[in-house]
């Protein structure tokens, strides 16, 4: 049975340079937005597929189960799939140390979009603070025995032809791996704070809007100077997110490119809509994002960004007041309005009144809503 600190499992693979390698992260329980891309990038025999890690946690009732499940029938199925470890799928660890009771109970009672109340819900389990704790361990690790020891084989580290290396979170240096695999899993803000890298790495985890504090994207970040790519779409973690696909015509032409797939509604636009770059942009996220609150309206309130000291509207959705100081905060806003073409897809993130927050070609920022009804459903 799993052991609450997993030594790190190190695999390398040796690919036809000729092969087309697709890479993919932080699915987060989505399990139909990843079948989505899949078919888009006409994943098949001939290709590589890496999953690198966060497969699970965060997704809709029941889908994190239903989501680790379909990954194991694809490894199963599929030699060209390979899946490593991240840290939100290590999450059944944490209901097997005896003394960590209290930390189980709040898990389960505050994060309903995890895998273990999946687990209560087809087990018919209830879920409260007064649970047996020590009952459900034991039913659950009984019942799914197969998904712990799936958990326990997965790679942590993935060597591709000794050219690519994969980590869920990152490493800062390749010829001294940790013994044990959690500091790679949940490594923050790893490609601010990692030295340049010996081989090209490829990661997920941490969502890359918040490695950007002027514009509002989930795109991938390739810094071929660092030899690090950041694939992290922000995937129902950050307002926007989506699952990037990184496809990599062969190691012979390390020629990259990427698709992204996200599960928000498709609108066409059926008239251009101009609006004037802002002078200073700015993406708040969670770090350096207090606010002064100047006024409001409807659904949206007016800010002053302290840091930066730029006036933009934010949904009220993404504004809070801590109730011990008072002070305001925002995340995951931007104070640029997207100019659209006619025919641009765009994404209806959150509609609103008298803006709503729509993303294009991966980047996100504001529309006004009365231009919604130029939009075709598509």
């Amino acid at each position: 049975m799993t052991e609450l600190k997993k030594k790190t499992i190190i695999k390398k693979l040796n690919i036809d340079p000729n092969k087309r390698l697709i890479f993919v992260a932080d699915i987060h329980g989505d399990i139909n937005t990843f079948k989505e891309g899949l078919q888009r990038i006409n994943f098949n025999s001939n290709d590589e597929l890496f999953l690198i890690g966060d497969f699970t946690e965060k997704g809709d009732e029941t889908y994190n189960l239903k989501t680790f499940r379909y990954i194991m029938e694809l490894d199963k199925n599929f030699s060209n799939f390979h899946v490593l470890a991240g840290n939100c799928d290590e999450v059944l660890r944490f209901i097997l140390p005896k003394d960590a009771k209290e930390k189980f109970l709040y898990f389960v009672n505050e994060h309903k979009r995890s895998i273990l109340n999946d687990m209560a819900i087809e087990m018919n389990y209830p879920i409260s603070y007064k649970m047996n704790v020590d009952d459900f361990v034991s039913k659950v690790q009984d019942k799914y025995k197969d998904l712990y020891e799936y958990m326990d084989n997965l790679a942590d580290v993935m060597f591709i032809n000794d050219e690519i290396v994969l980590v869920h979170g990152g490493l800062d240096d390749i010829d001294n791996i940790p013994k044990y695999s959690l500091p790679m899993l949940k490594y923050d803000r790893f490609y601010e704070l990692s030295p340049i890298q010996k081989k090209l790495m490829i990661v997920g985890h941490y969502p890359t809007r918040n490695y950007r504090a002027d514009v509002a994207s989930v795109n991938p970040i390739f810094d071929f100077r660092k030899k690090i790519i950041s694939i992290d779409g922000g995937n129902h973690v950050c307002k926007g997110g989506q699952i990037n696909f990184i496809i990599l015509e062969s190691l012979n032409t390390m020629n990259f490119s990427y698709i992204y797939v996200d599960h928000y509604e498709k609108y066409e636009m059926k008239q251009d809509v101009f609006y004037e770059k802002p002078k200073n942009r700015v993406n708040i996220t969670f770090v350096d994002n207090e606010v002064e609150l100047v006024d409001k309206d409807l659904d949206f309130s007016f800010i002053r960004h302290k840091k930066t000291n730029q006036f933009m509207w934010v949904h009220n959705s993404s504004l809070y007041q801590d109730k011990g100081t008072l002070k305001y905060y925002a995340y995951d806003a931007t104070n640029e309005f997207l100019s659209l073409k006619k025919g641009s897809v765009i994404s209806i993130i959150r509609r609103g009144e008298p803006y709503s927050i729509v993303k294009f070609d991966g980047y996100i920022g504001l529309i006004e809503s009365r231009y919604l009804q130029w939009l075709m459903n598509i």
